[in-house]
């Protein structure tokens, strides 16, 4: 690009160029992130992109899509460099001080809220928010709810809380930082509903994890340490306290090399019914324990 910058360059051959200069670095979606990076400078949706193809670009903005593919170049994931992603059709701010939300997650939500079709003022604790995708999306599709939604960083609940603000659901959800391993009770009162997607990739899993993720993601969102199930048996001991009788616990798991396991945790305890349930590739990706009414 930069041979030719006093040439006018319009939306269509940079489009072309920065795609060409992605898959030359070996980016797995190049078409797409190419996408991304000129939706993210010129406010646009996709198909705009297309509609506006013959649109010229002012040196301005080729320079900013130029230093956000020498960032993705780099290595660094796309949604660091574009400051954002999307979940749930909700666009929210991420840095490398949070997890990125990825699409598995959305069908802890998406099972959450078939849970709260009857619950509609249910109240809901979410535990590791990170970002806040999950309980944002939660308050956002749950209009009556409230959301109580922790934490142990203190810069990801800053985040959680300007992406709440950003989609005018701060006033119905709680950010409280907290460490639920080495903090004995929890005093915020009953749930309805508790969701959680903790850190559960340990072992050879977190070692064998892509460059992309354990290099750049926030190793404590992922990795519990030595013991994968760690968060799984706290949340079973704290859900056995603070959830109503006929509550609901929503997990995310690693897969099937956790579903039985984690489902077992829940069995063993004071839960009348434990589902797994399997995402779009046919991984177990979500348990649903439930108490007794």
């Amino acid at each position: 690009m930069a041979e030719r910058e006093r040439q006018i360059w319009r939306i269509v051959d940079v489009l072309k160029w920065s795609r060409d200069y992605l898959k030359g670095k070996q980016i797995e979606s190049p078409q797409i992130e190419a996408e991304w990076i000129l939706r993210e400078v010129l406010n646009f949706n996709r198909l705009e992109i297309y509609l506006k193809y013959e649109r010229p670009l002012s040196p301005a903005e080729l320079a900013r899509i130029k230093a956000l593919l020498l960032k993705r170049a780099s290595g660094q994931p796309i949604q660091y460099v574009l400051g954002s992603a999307e979940f749930m059709g909700l666009k929210l701010k991420v840095t490398p001080d949070v997890l990125i939300p990825r699409p598995e997650t959305e069908l802890l939500v998406e099972k959450t809220l078939e849970l709260c079709r009857n619950r509609v003022t249910a109240r809901i604790l979410d535990i590791g928010t990170g970002s806040g995708c999950i309980a944002i999306a939660l308050a956002h599709f749950l209009p009556e709810c409230q959301v109580v939604a922790i934490d142990v960083s203190a810069t990801a609940l800053q985040i959680a809380r300007e992406n709440a603000a950003i989609h005018n659901v701060a006033n119905r959800i709680d950010f409280q930082e907290l460490d639920i391993l080495h903090s004995p009770e929890l005093t915020m009162g009953q749930f309805d509903i508790i969701v959680s997607n903790p850190p559960y990739v340990s072992g050879d899993y977190y070692v064998n994890l892509p460059k992309l993720v354990k290099e750049h993601e926030p190793e404590i969102a992922l990795n519990p340490g030595t013991d994968g199930l760690l968060f799984y048996r706290r949340i079973r001991e704290l859900a056995s306290k603070i959830a109503i009788p006929g509550g609901a616990v929503v997990l995310e798991i690693g897969g099937d090399y956790q579903a039985t396991a984690v489902a077992e945790l829940f069995s063993e305890s004071a839960f009348d019914s434990v589902a797994i349930v399997k995402d779009y590739s046919g991984q177990s990706r979500v348990i649903i324990a439930e108490l007794a009414k």
